[in-house]
């Protein structure tokens, strides 16, 4: 029984996500439960009713076969809506996300999984977010962001000021020319860099979707409201912050 497995679905339940599919219990000739445990577990854990198939008389060995196949993940969901640049679409959808709903824990783990029904529901809500997987791209080739937490970022400055006022400073930040040395996107630029330089010579290191989103977003609010900014620093338990109007 994997615990991670019921929460998840459990937390589905609660949030009335759950629908009836050809997925459900199966039980052997034996009377023994060969499929759905976790389903089953989930709804104890909801303490909530739910509809499911139940299949019984099914044969003892069907078991070794069951629940062989691969799980669609969201990009995979994405793909059948007939959306384009599903895995960085999905993982920029995520991080926006996770913004909305978490944004002072951690963005990894466990505790941070988001299932396919919200991706889906935060795109639906948020459809701009599809035009900036190239902006995404093109933060990561010009200065190392990770794409989604890029694409992701600059969705969410976009989604308070308008496009023609953020112009300044997506060239600023992509190109860096003429930008004094206090200036927030040159500042933001050398240190994205910076941090692609370091996470290339450690391999293990894991790169921090919540760390380059909150560089991002430091580095835009003082750039907004006209700041000079010396240092930039983004820790674990830093908040990421609400976006500044311009």
């Amino acid at each position: 029984m994997s615990k991670r497995v019921v929460q998840t679905l459990a937390e589905a339940m609660r949030r009335g996500e759950w629908k009836v599919t050809h997925q459900g219990v199966a039980i052997d000739t034996n009377g023994v439960l060969v499929d759905g445990q976790h389903r089953l577990a989930a709804v104890v854990e909801a303490d909530v009713p739910v509809e499911m198939t139940v299949f019984t008389d099914v044969p003892a060995d069907t078991f070794d076969v069951l629940d062989t196949g691969k799980r669609r993940n969201a990009a995979d969901v994405l793909a059948i809506e007939g959306e384009q640049s599903t895995h960085q679409l999905a993982a920029m959808v995520r991080t926006v996300w996770l913004y909305d709903n978490r944004r002072d824990m951690h963005w990894s783990g466990g505790g941070a999984s988001v299932s396919n029904q919200q991706i889906l529901e935060t795109l639906g809500a948020n459809p701009e977010i599809r035009d900036f997987v190239k902006v995404g791209e093109q933060l990561a080739a010009e200065v190392g962001m990770i794409k989604s937490a890029g694409g992701a970022a600059s969705f969410l400055v976009s989604r308070v000021n308008s496009a023609k006022k953020l112009e300044p400073w997506f060239s600023g930040v992509i190109d860096g020319a003429g930008l004094g040395k206090t200036d927030a996107r040159l500042r933001f630029r050398n240190h994205m860099l910076n941090l692609a330089r370091r996470d290339a010579g450690e391999v293990r290191r894991r790169r921090d979707t919540r760390e380059h989103v909150g560089l991002y977003l430091t580095a835009f609010n003082a750039w907004a409201v006209g700041e000079p900014l010396t240092r930039l620093r983004f820790g674990a338990r830093d908040a990421v912050p609400d976006v500044a109007k311009l």
